[in-house]
């Protein structure tokens, strides 16, 4: 199982109607809306980490998305690429794309948002779930046949080190009005 196209073929045949309906809503906490929402709500609890997740987030989908839309704006997605070789089974009420799959964008959000919250919280309970929340919803991309696993993995990549990098520079801000709330 060597190319992009095989890798693709062995995940999509594996379904069932629970994980149709689970991946399709679970997508959506690797959207950027979702980012927004958990950036907005942490400025209630320490404006520095609202900071955090807000930049990371907001870089790495600069990033993604600019990949996307000039250097990989070739690079198809599952349905496009096997149209007219191999029928796919899509799940039932989703939209797939076609084009812009080079990376993945939720991949990017979802590992960008969950890994600054991952290093944030203190429990491992919560790393570990954080953790497993981003890999599946990079899943999700997968199972629904809107991404290779190639454009996931290149996502996470992105997510992870633009917020490695972020981190090492928030984290020197040393203001005080960095650490309050905004109550």
């Amino acid at each position: 199982m060597n190319t992009k196209a095989e890798k693709h073929l062995e995940f999509n045949s594996f379904h069932n109607s629970f994980f149709d309906l689970f991946f399709n809503y679970f997508t959506f906490l690797g959207d950027g809306i979702t980012a927004l929402i958990i950036s907005l709500l942490l400025t209630v609890i320490n404006f520095k980490d609202a900071l955090f997740v807000g930049i990371s987030n907001i870089i790495s989908a600069l990033i993604t998305q600019v990949l996307k839309h000039t250097l990989f704006a070739d690079i198809v997605r599952p349905k496009k690429f096997f149209e007219g070789i191999h029928d796919l089974y899509l799940v039932p009420g989703v939209d797939n794309y076609l084009y812009n799959s080079f990376p993945s964008g939720h991949s990017t959000c979802a590992f960008s948002l969950y890994f600054a919250l991952s290093l944030i919280v203190r429990s491992r309970i919560l790393k570990f779930t954080f953790f497993a929340i981003a890999l599946l919803v990079g899943y999700s991309r997968i199972y629904l046949s809107q991404h290779f696993f190639e454009d996931v993995y290149a996502g996470s990549v992105i997510g992870v080190t633009i917020t490695l990098l972020v981190y090492y520079f928030i984290r020197k801000i040393s203001n005080d009005w960095t650490h309050q709330s905004i109550i």
